[in-house]
């Protein structure tokens, strides 16, 4: 079986960290790296949350590090230091082996996920190239298997031999609606009239079609979608039509439901959730960028995922 492993990296709230402690408090480490003490607050307390860990004890003015903050600045120099060494070589043209990732990921992780990777990504490894594929879950993975991705982001539902899996967080799926859907109008989903529904869902092939079947199956209502289309973005704008209902995640709609041009309501009495993970693969030594950028990818993901 593959491994699922937890392993979240922020270089900016580590650069926080290391200069904090270097110099014994935030107001110096603020000026120091050029943002606000409020700024720089933030990102030690969100890291320390994150770390399940208390890294500092305070003496008026003064910060010094637990003995789990001092371990921990030992490990996070030690990163930082490295991640430096990498830039600095690349930087000064040293190109005798041109270091590309192929990252592949589908149609939501590319327009919700992939832009704020990129972002955080590039700070660090500017001269990096990146090729990224678009396709559905199957299709990624196999070409993983191939050799032919090094990275792949997607909601994985399964474990996989031979694959690690990095989980980055859970998403929704819901009905959406257009406003003047029946269920609009009066604020509740009728979940008996589903069988007499235009259904517009994801591809049969895709692992999100089997959750969803695996649903309604439960609630004993034959899954007989109207459109199949694998493209959750394409879903929404087929409901903003008025052609059907439809079932995306939930957090792929916030902007068209606060908006009010969309309606979302839950699956049934309980959310149904959908894993998101990044994998590699097993038995392969990850690069330096390789790491950062599945670690920026768990960061990124739990803005946005929640």
């Amino acid at each position: 079986m593959g491994r699922l492993m937890d392993d979240s990296v922020d270089t900016k709230k580590l650069r926080m960290f290391v200069a904090t402690v270097q110099e014994g408090s935030m107001r110096r480490a603020s000026k120091t790296l050029f943002v606000t003490p409020s700024a720089l607050s933030h990102g030690i307390r969100s890291l320390e949350e994150s770390l399940k860990t208390k890294l500092f004890t305070r003496n008026g003015p003064v910060l010094s590090p637990t003995q789990a903050g001092q371990k921990f600045f030992n490990e996070a120099q030690d990163i930082l230091a490295r991640l430096d060494e990498m830039v600095s070589r690349i930087s000064s043209g040293d190109r005798n082996e041109h270091i590309q990732l192929h990252i592949g990921t589908t149609n939501t992780g590319c327009r919700h996920l992939f832009p704020g990777i990129v972002r955080e990504f590039r700070e660090s490894f500017p001269d990096v190239s990146l090729k990224l594929e678009i396709g559905d879950t199957d299709h990624l993975l196999n070409e993983m298997n191939e050799r032919r991705l090094d990275i792949v982001i997607a909601p994985v539902q399964r474990d996989y031999r031979d694959l690690v899996q990095v989980e980055l967080g859970f998403d929704e799926l819901v009905h959406i609606v257009h406003p003047s859907h029946d269920w609009a109008q009066s604020g509740e989903a009728d979940l008996a009239s589903l069988r007499d529904q235009k259904l517009i869902v994801p591809s049969v092939q895709s692992h999100t079609y089997d959750l969803i079947d695996s649903f309604y199956r439960e609630l004993r209502v034959p899954l007989e979608p109207f459109i199949e289309l694998n493209n959750e973005e394409a879903i929404k704008q087929l409901v903003s039509l008025n052609i059907g209902i439809g079932v995306v995640p939930r957090w792929i709609t916030q902007e068209e439901v606060s908006r009010g041009s969309l309606h979302a309501f839950a699956l049934g009495d309980g959310p149904l959730r959908r894993r998101w993970t990044v994998l590699h693969r097993d038995q392969v030594e990850l690069s330096f960028p390789e790491f950062l950028f599945i670690g920026m990818t768990k960061a990124v993901a739990r803005n946005l995922l929640g």
